[in-house]
């Protein structure tokens, strides 16, 4: 969120230190999440407490200690303010999950992506989210789109919040949830799937090929990418290319930006029509 940071400490800062000062910091549910620049980081109480400040709603400010990394793309936190604590819900669009900042990788910022996506869906739709983490995909097409959804996640601490969230949005009817790799669950897919979801923004390219497979003719495939704009028509090439190979007649490729990564880097997500 965008935030009056360095207003609130200006008279507590040098000019130095305000200019190194990263003026911005995410909120998930009650936490937030700040980076510090290592020259600030004796003053990370400080800038903690003016955090808390902003929002009589906010219970713990941690600080970024890495880069996401892993296979699970998890983040090293440390608290540096509040309650000492990486658990907290989130409220998406009428929805609710509960997740671990440390052991589970969640974007607050792609909510309205998830909500494009659902918003495509049919009832009548078999849908498959891969890399489904504490399932906000699928909980956003089961209730947006009423369709029954598949979500396959390896990490197993987002897998059990995955399932105590789907049993608090009450839609266990719509969604089955398997804490497997994505590659294992689609050699053993029986059946094939309307529209596929693959949310994770780097390494997807691996299971493609699989995915296409499991993608019945006339199908929609989500794919996530992390690329510079003057990269998305290799990118598409590339989906055209897959798609061939696995006995599919691609219609449409549409590129949508979903997110900013720095650097003149985006995640785009192609929606892929056979």
């Amino acid at each position: 969120m965008s935030t009056h940071l360095k207003k609130l400490l200006a008279s507590r800062l040098s000019a130095d230190e305000l200019d190194q000062l990263v003026g911005s910091f995410d909120v998930v549910g009650d936490i937030a999440v700040v980076i510090i620049p290592t020259p600030l980081l004796h003053r990370s109480g400080l800038i903690a407490e003016a955090i808390l400040s902003t929002s009589h709603h906010l219970r713990t400010v941690l600080r970024r200690a890495g880069v996401y990394s892993g296979e699970f793309r998890t983040l090293p936190l440390e608290c540096i303010g509040g309650e000492a604590r990486r658990e907290t819900e989130v409220r998406e669009f009428g929805l609710r999950y509960r997740l671990n900042l440390e052991t589970c990788y969640f974007s607050v910022r792609s909510g309205v992506e998830r909500q494009r996506i659902a918003g495509m869906v049919k009832t009548e739709e078999r849908v498959l989210v891969l890399f489904s983490g504490i399932a906000p995909f699928p909980l956003m097409i089961a209730r947006d789109g009423g369709a029954q959804v598949i979500g396959v996640e390896k990490n197993p601490a987002a897998h059990r919040y995955a399932v105590e969230n789907v049993r608090r949005n009450r839609l266990e009817s719509l969604i089955t949830l398997y804490c497997m790799d994505a590659a294992d669950f689609l050699s053993h897919a029986e059946t094939t799937f309307h529209r596929i979801v693959m949310p994770l923004p780097r390494g997807g390219d691996l299971f493609l090929p699989a995915a296409l497979r499991a993608l019945r003719p006339g199908g929609t495939l989500h794919f996530y990418r992390m690329a510079k704009m003057e990269e998305c028509s290799a990118v598409s090439a590339i989906l055209r290319q897959q798609a061939t190979a696995a006995g599919h007649c691609v219609s449409r490729i549409t590129c949508t930006k979903a997110g900013h990564c720095g650097n003149r880097s985006f995640r785009w997500c192609f929606d892929t029509e056979m």
